[in-house]
């Protein structure tokens, strides 16, 4: 199996980094701001000030992703604009009910229902994205610092950093103890560490070096590729060529299996990921620990999150489109609620690793629906207190759907894919490690009748019946 392994070429090239996130501040600071002065009280009053020379990346951001939250994308099998805004994929907690805990990541100093409404450059928070000394965070009340720290911050701010993108982009939206956990520097350096592409080593590429790459501040999903590489599609075979690897056999498996599927054999390898949410156990339970190397994790929160480590991906098709659940979408109380999952087999799709998310919540018996609750606006406790019909009737008035007052509890499932964390040749799964009766592959959930490699006749595999979603 190590022989098998070692013909896989590591998944990286040498494409030229912009900057490594363990680099000192003073290296990755901008000159140009060296001498910037003033009476600083505020992330705004800053960013007031760099409005004196970035005027039009102001007006980039105020159009792109990271303030819309919506992107174009295929929904359902249309291509609509969607994104976090409107979505109920997490959980079905919506932004509108809680807009204190779930803006708590938007790029905004003054975070606020009407958020994405307001087109104001003042309202951008610069330094989330460009601090480089490590001494400005977010709070949910957006703390303020002293006078003298802003401006040390501004005369430093520069190109974004890894650190800079993880605090909000790999947290699971700050729900659980754990996830919080990961904004800590310890907890970014162990997640980059993991990674082939970032780790100091060898790759030391930053967030820019594959995304946005050619955009401005408008932060489009495209990578970037070198000249004279194959760009199928973009992700990987951006800057790989079309024949990787020394093996012609392991060659064709990327005609329908994706390149992180035998490089990410597992997620979340030192910080823990939730797993599942039980709205039951919520203030109900002791948290249970998980000794390790270096303190404790926590394998499951007061908040009724269980998280763990070192967790085997599902793999299913993917085409990059998704199949959603929509506010008022009726559900079936006894069978699996998928709130986001992959649209299925499709001639693009390619057999591609999920990590999945069970959920234990609350949903309307007379109308049958999902119920978006209400949050807590603020401390470690996600739900105010057992008052269930108050939570459900307040979360359900703000998304302007009807509440019986009747509520019982579904299973719910989220489907999201895993893009980061990839290894090197001699860590990436062998043949064995997916074919075989030890192998980790689900054949018949894919659609095939048997293992391709059992010495019977190859089939191609079946399209899925179905997709997952409850029809009223």
């Amino acid at each position: 199996m190590n022989r098998l392994k070692a013909s896989i070429i590591t998944c990286f090239l040498p494409v030229l980094c912009l900057v490594s996130y363990f680099h000192a501040a003073p290296a990755l600071a901008l000159e140009a701001h060296n001498n910037i002065k003033g009476l600083f009280n505020s992330t705004r009053q800053v960013t007031i000030k760099c409005l004196e020379c970035h005027r039009q990346q102001a007006a980039e951001v105020l159009k792109s992703t990271h303030w819309t939250w919506q992107r174009q994308r295929t929904v359902n099998g249309r291509t609509v604009m969607s994104g976090k805004k409107d979505s109920l994929a997490g959980f079905a907690i919506d932004i509108a009910s809680n807009p204190s805990r779930c803006l708590k990541c938007h790029i905004s100093s003054n975070p606020g229902p009407d958020v994405f409404a307001k087109a104001d450059q003042a309202d951008i928070d610069c330094l989330v994205c460009h601090d480089t000394t490590g001494k400005y965070t977010r709070s949910s009340e957006l703390t303020q610092l002293e006078q003298g720290d802003f401006e040390i911050i501004a005369r430093n701010v520069g190109r974004s950093l890894p650190g800079n993108c993880v605090s909000c982009h790999f947290a699971d939206c700050g729900l659980s103890v754990s996830s919080q956990a990961t904004s800590t520097a310890t907890g970014l350096r162990s997640s980059f560490q993991t990674d082939i592409h970032m780790a100091d080593r060898v790759g030391a590429f930053t967030c820019q070096t594959c995304h946005v790459n050619g955009s401005g501040h408008s932060f489009s999903r495209t990578m970037v590729y070198g000249s004279g590489l194959i760009s199928r599609n973009g992700g990987c075979s951006s800057c790989h060529t079309n024949a990787p690897h020394k093996l012609d056999r392991l060659n064709s498996h990327t005609n329908v299996i994706a390149c992180r599927t035998c490089h990410i054999p597992e997620y979340a390898p030192k910080t823990p990921a939730i797993t599942s949410w039980n709205w039951m156990l919520t203030g109900k339970n002791e948290p249970i620990f998980q000794t390790v190397r270096g303190g404790r994790n926590i394998f499951q929160d007061r908040n009724g999150f269980t998280t763990s480590t070192m967790i085997q991906p599902v793999y299913m098709w993917d085409d990059g489109s998704d199949l959603l659940y929509s506010r008022g979408q009726r559900v079936r109380p006894h069978e699996l609620t998928y709130l986001q999952r992959p649209s299925g087999r499709s001639p693009k799709a390619k057999i591609a690793p999920f990590r999945v998310l069970y959920g234990t919540q609350l949903y309307d018996t007379k109308y049958r629906y999902l119920i978006s609750p209400l949050l807590s606006a603020q401390g470690g406790a996600l739900f105010s207190g057992p008052d269930w019909d108050t939570i459900a009737r307040e979360g359900m008035k703000a998304i302007i759907l009807p509440y019986s007052g009747q509520y019982g509890v579904v299973p719910t499932a989220t489907y999201r894919r895993i893009n980061h964390g990839v290894v090197s040749a001699p860590d990436a799964l062998g043949c064995m490690d997916c074919h075989g009766t030890k192998g980790r592959m689900n054949w018949a959930a894919l659609g095939y009748d048997h293992d391709p490699w059992s010495g019977q006749q190859q089939l191609e595999a079946k399209p899925l019946q179905g997709n997952g979603f409850r029809l009223p």
